[in-house]
C-alpha cells in the first residue's frame, strides 16, 4: 500500500516539475518577444526621430537661403536646390501676389529602414520693410513610409528603374532620361538631314534613347525626300539638296529606277521612267535616248 502512495506521489512531483518547466519556457519567450517588440519600437522611433531632425535642418536651410535671395530682390522667383556635404534641399519661390511671395522648401532622407521626407510652406510679406515671415506651415504632403518593390504602390524612392513591378517600364521618348537610357528629348526621332523636319544646331537623343545625336549647324531645308536623278520619279522645280544646306534646282526629262544593263558606267538605263518613243534615259537624266552604248 505504501509503495503504491509512493508511486502516486512521485507521479505528481514529476507532472508538477513538467508544467513548471513548461511555465518557465513560456514565460521567457514572451518576455523574449516583449523585448524584441521593444527594441524594434525602440528602433523605428529613433529612426523617425534622427531622420526628422535631418530633413528639418535641410528645409530650414533652403527657407534661409530663400529668405536671402528675397531680401535682395523682391523680384526673384523660380526653382532653386541646395546640395553641400551637409545639406541636401530643393526649394521654390512663387511671384508675388497682393505682396505676399509663397516659399516651398522640401528634403528627403533615406537610410536601411525607410525614406523620409517633409516639405515647408512659408508666406513671406514682402510690402514690409524689413520683409517678414507671415506663416510657417509643415505640408500635409510630408510623410514617411517604409516603400517595398513589389507591393503596387510607386512610392518615393521607386522609379522605373529600380522597381519596373510597381512604376511600369521606363518609356524612351517621354522627355525623361530614366533606367538605361542615355538620354531622352521628348520624341523617337532620329534628328537628321531627310527626316523631313528643318533642326537647329543641338544635341539630340536617338530613336531608341540609346545614344546623342549633334547638328553642328542649322539645317536650311529639310522636304524628308532625296531628289536626285535615279529614284525613278522626274522632278522639276527648286528642292533641299543632300545636306540640307541649301537648295538644288530640277529639270529632269526622264528618270529610271536601277542601273543600266547596257554595259559601261554612264551608259543610258532600259529601266527608264518618261521614256517611250526613245526608250533609254541617260544617267544625268537630261531626256529620253535610243542609244545603248
Amino acid at each position: 500500500m505504501n509503495k503504491f502512495l509512493n508511486k502516486i506521489k512521485n507521479s505528481k512531483q514529476g507532472t508538477i516539475a513538467l508544467i513548471l518547466v513548461i511555465m518557465i519556457t513560456t514565460i521567457t519567450l514572451v518576455s523574449s518577444l516583449i523585448i524584441t517588440l521593444i527594441s524594434v519600437t525602440d528602433l523605428t522611433s529613433s529612426y523617425h526621430v534622427t531622420e526628422s531632425k535631418s530633413v528639418a535642418s535641410n528645409i530650414d536651410a533652403c527657407i534661409d537661403d530663400a529668405l536671402s535671395k528675397i531680401s535682395s530682390s523682391t523680384s526673384v522667383s523660380g526653382s532653386y536646390s541646395l546640395f553641400t556635404s551637409n545639406v541636401s534641399c530643393v526649394y521654390d519661390i512663387s511671384v508675388i501676389s497682393a505682396g505676399f511671395i509663397t516659399v516651398t522648401s522640401t528634403a528627403s532622407s533615406t537610410s536601411d529602414l525607410g525614406y523620409w521626407q517633409d516639405e515647408v510652406v512659408v508666406t513671406v510679406n514682402v510690402s514690409t520693410t524689413p520683409i517678414s515671415i507671415e506663416s510657417y506651415k509643415t505640408s500635409p504632403l510630408g510623410f514617411d513610409s517604409y516603400s517595398t518593390c513589389g507591393d503596387g504602390q510607386c512610392t518615393y524612392g521607386e522609379d522605373c528603374a529600380s522597381c519596373e513591378s510597381d512604376c511600369g517600364a521606363c518609356v524612351c521618348g517621354d522627355g525623361v532620361t530614366e533606367g538605361a537610357e542615355v538620354c531622352d528629348d521628348g520624341n523617337v526621332i532620329n534628328e537628321s538631314c531627310g527626316n523631313g523636319v528643318t533642326e537647329t544646331a543641338d544635341t539630340y537623343c536617338n530613336s531608341t534613347c540609346t545614344a546623342e545625336i549633334v547638328i553642328s549647324s542649322d539645317e536650311t531645308c529639310d522636304d524628308g525626300v532625296d531628289e536626285s536623278c535615279g529614284d525613278g520619279v522626274i522632278q522639276s522645280g527648286s528642292y533641299c539638296n543632300a545636306t540640307c544646306d541649301g537648295y538644288d534646282t530640277l529639270s529632269e526629262g526622264c528618270d529610271f529606277n536601277t542601273v543600266s544593263p547596257c554595259g559601261a558606267g554612264g551608259s543610258p538605263n532600259t529601266d527608264s521612267v518618261g521614256c517611250s518613243k526613245n526608250p533609254l534615259c541617260p544617267n544625268d537624266c537630261s531626256t529620253c535616248t535610243n542609244v545603248c552604248f
